[in-house]
């Protein structure tokens, strides 16, 4: 007998702000950015509206830099975080990618950021996906976790519930404010008909897997499949299926750890 179940997994540490691993990071930008000036203090950063650069460094060994930040859904993590760069590489090809008529505004597509080495040997390459319809997962998700990126400037928690609808971002889409790139798609239906769908038997472990998770989880299940106009787990396409079985393996996995 293995000493681990097959599908064990070691629930992960969740973390609203997303770091750049070594290696590829594939992310989708999901809301229009915020711009602003960072600085340190007492090892935390302060952060400061464009038009409200302090004159100097608290710290001298730390500059001041320029930050972008904006909601993602990063895909490693599968969640919803805020995305501050203040790498000049980085921001340099964003530019670059909203400008080229070919990509345009970074809604339509996924990109991958690519981080190799360490310290002040670290180098980014920025690489987009063709553009593709956005998953409604990615947007649930998005509706799920509302964010108030202005709370940055004042230290404030952007993710708190205190804060109402009309202080958090909006789905980058949905902005009336926001121009387009004619390229840059709807979003689908999960039961786009152009989809392969999932197998019986794939369906089949899905429905054992749920059976043995708390109701609370399942039912976040069904309400999701309830929005997409999802009849059975048969219906499932391949890449929403593959997600919501790693969250359902991830919950099981912290039942095994509670009751370990």
């Amino acid at each position: 007998m293995s000493f681990l179940p097959e599908d064990y997994q070691a629930p992960r540490a969740t973390s609203y702000y997303m770091k750049l691993s070594e290696g590829e990071n594939r992310i989708r930008i999901m809301s229009k950015p915020v711009f602003g000036w960072e600085d340190w203090k007492d090892n935390k950063p302060v952060r400061f509206a464009m038009d409200k650069k302090p004159a100097k460094a608290n710290d001298a060994k730390k500059p001041i830099k320029h930050f972008w930040a904006f909601v993602v859904f990063n895909y490693q993590e599968e969640q919803i975080q805020i995305m501050q760069i203040t790498q000049s590489t980085i921001r340099k090809s964003l530019e670059a990618l909203c400008r080229d008529k070919d990509w345009g505004e970074p809604y339509g597509y996924d990109i991958k950021i690519m981080k190799t080495g360490e310290g002040v040997d670290t180098e980014y390459a920025v690489n987009p996906v063709p553009h593709k319809p956005i998953d409604p997962y990615l947007v649930t998700c998005f509706k799920e976790r509302p964010c108030n990126l202005e709370a940055l400037f004042t230290n404030a928690d952007p993710f708190s519930q205190e804060w109402s609808k009309d202080d958090c971002a909006s789905f980058a889409s949905e902005s009336k404010d926001q121009q387009f790139s004619p390229k840059t798609p709807k979003v689908v239906n999960i039961k786009d008909p152009k989809d392969e769908k999932v197998t019986p038997e794939q369906a089949d472990r899905l429905a054992k897997l749920l059976s043995d998770l708390p109701q609370e989880f399942v039912t976040s299940i069904q309400e999701f499949m309830k929005k997409g106009d999802i009849a059975t787990y048969a219906d499932f396409a391949p890449h929403t299926y593959d997600r919501i079985l790693k969250k359902a393996l991830e919950e099981h996995a912290k039942i095994i750890v509670k009751g370990a």
